[in-house]
C-alpha cells in the first residue's frame, strides 16, 4: 500500500506548527528535526542548535566538511550560484551566532519569508486538500493578507503581529519579492499553471491511440493513455478467459490514485480511485464464461473542465454488464510515482480488492489492448485537441 496517510493526519503530526508542508506560510510539516553524526569532528552534545537553517543548506554544509569548491561551469554550461548556508559552525559551538540571515519560502502561490528571527508568509489562493473553485478562480496575490511573527518569541506562530507592526510586515513583503526575483519565483503562482488553471499542458503523450500488449510495464504515467479529468476515452481488451479468470488486465497508478480494469473469480471489473479518498466501482452483472471475449471499458466524462465527474460503462461483446457513476476524478495526475502496466499491478495497487495478491497477473491471454481517446461529448473536439481552460 501507499506510503500515505489522510490528511487530516498530516495536519495533527504538524503540531504545534500550523498548516502543512504545502502551506509556506507556516512550519508545520516544513519546521523539522534534523540529526548530523560525524564522530570524527563532532563531539557528543545534547544540546539543540536553534540557529535558523533551511534544506537548501545541506549541500553547502557537506562541501564544506570534505571541503569541495563547487564548480561555476560544468560542461560548458554556467552554474548558478548554490544557495544555502553552511551549518558546519555550529557543529561544536551550540550557541555560535546565527549565519542564516534570509529564507524565502514559495509553494503554489503560497509565499513566506525570513529573516534575523522574524517571519511574514501568506496562505495563498488554496487550502491544502480543500477544493475551493471561487478561492482560485477569483485569485488576486496582490490582495492576500499576511501575518507577521517574531520567531525568537513565538516559536509555533501563535501570535500574529501584522495588524500591531504594519511597517515592518511591508519590509517583510518587500524583501519576498527581492528573494523571489533573485531566485527565479516570479511570477508568484506560476506553480498553479499546469496544477490547476491548465491541465491540458502536463506533460503527457502526444498519442491519441495506443495497442499494448502483455509485458509492456512500468510505463510513466505521462507517457500512457491518461485518464485524467476531462479525457473521456475506450479501452477494449481481446482476451482468451479461463474458468473463474482472475488477475489484472491494465492498471495505471497506485493506492493514493489511479485506474484499474480487472477479473476476480471470473467477475470483471472496472475501478477510479482519486485522491485516496473517493472510489468507484463497476462490477458485471455475472461472471464471464470461458473463452474468447472483447472486454470494453468506456470512461465518458460528464462536461467539459472544471466538471470531475464521469460514467464508468464496462462491456462484454457490446453488451453493458456494469455501470457506475463516478464522482470525483484527478485533474492533472492519479499518483506521483507509479505506472501504467498491462497483465499487472505493479508497485501499490490500485484496488484494494486485490491488495494481498498484488501484482495479480492475469491468469488468462490478453491477445491486445486498445486504448483511445473519445471525442468531447460537449464540443465535438477531440480530448488532445481541446481541453477546456479554467482560468
Amino acid at each position: 500500500v501507499d506510503n500515505m496517510y489522510h490528511s487530516s493526519w498530516a495536519w495533527a503530526g504538524d503540531t504545534p506548527f500550523r498548516s502543512t508542508k504545502l502551506v509556506a506560510a507556516h512550519f508545520g510539516g516544513t519546521r523539522t528535526p534534523l540529526a548530523i553524526s560525524w564522530p570524527k569532528v563532532i563531539k557528543p552534545d545534547r544540546t539543540p542548535r536553534s540557529q535558523f537553517h533551511h534544506v537548501c543548506d545541506i549541500a553547502p554544509t557537506i562541501y564544506e566538511a570534505v571541503g569541495i569548491q563547487p564548480p561555476g561551469i560544468v560542461d560548458g554550461v554556467a552554474q548558478d550560484p548554490v544557495q544555502g548556508v553552511s551549518m558546519v559552525y555550529t557543529f561544536n559551538n551550540a550557541s555560535a551566532e546565527e549565519r542564516k540571515d534570509i529564507q524565502y519560502f514559495e509553494v503554489m502561490g503560497s509565499r513566506g519569508v525570513y529573516k534575523d528571527g522574524w517571519f511574514a508568509g501568506t496562505l495563498g489562493p488554496r487550502i491544502p486538500w480543500t477544493v475551493n473553485e471561487t478561492r482560485m478562480k477569483e485569485w488576486d496575490p496582490d490582495t492576500d493578507v499576511w501575518e507577521l511573527y517574531n520567531l525568537t518569541a513565538d516559536f509555533s506562530q501563535a501570535h500574529d503581529l501584522a495588524a500591531q507592526m504594519p511597517g515592518k510586515l511591508e519590509e517583510m513583503k518587500q524583501l519576498f519579492l527581492v528573494e523571489a526575483q533573485a531566485n527565479k519565483v516570479l511570477p508568484v503562482g506560476a506553480g498553479l499553471y499546469t496544477w490547476y488553471y491548465h491541465p491540458e499542458e502536463a506533460p503527457h503523450s502526444p498519442l491519441a491511440e495506443w495497442t499494448l500488449f502483455p509485458g509492456q510495464v512500468r510505463i510513466a504515467e505521462s507517457n500512457a493513455p491518461l485518464f485524467r479529468t476531462g479525457r473521456s476515452s475506450r479501452s477494449v481488451a481481446k482476451v482468451d478467459l479461463p474458468a473463474n479468470a482472475s488477475g489484472v488486465l491494465f492498471a495505471v497508478g497506485g493506492t493514493s490514485g489511479g485506474f484499474t480494469v480487472f477479473m476476480d473469480g471470473g467477475y470483471l471489473h472496472a475501478e477510479y480511485a482519486a485522491a485516496l479518498l473517493y472510489r468507484a466501482k463497476a462490477r458485471s452483472s455475472s461472471p464471464l464464461p470461458a473463452g474468447p471475449a472483447d472486454i470494453e471499458i468506456d470512461l465518458v466524462f460528464d462536461a467539459p473542465l472544471p466538471v470531475r465527474s464521469a460514467k464508468l460503462s464496462i462491456l462484454v461483446g457490446g453488451v453493458i454488464v456494469g455501470e457506475v457513476h463516478v464522482e470525483q476524478t484527478c485533474p492533472l495526475t492519479l499518483d506521483a510515482s507509479e505506472t501504467f502496466d498491462v497483465g499487472v499491478d505493479l508497485g501499490s495497487p490500485v484496488s484494494l480488492d486485490y491488495s494481498e495478491r498484488v501484482p495479480f497477473p492475469f491468469t488468462g491471454e490478453i491477445k491486445s489492448l486498445h486504448i483511445e481517446y473519445l471525442k468531447s461529448q460537449s464540443d465535438g473536439e477531440s480530448e488532445e485537441g481541446k481541453l477546456i481552460n479554467i482560468i
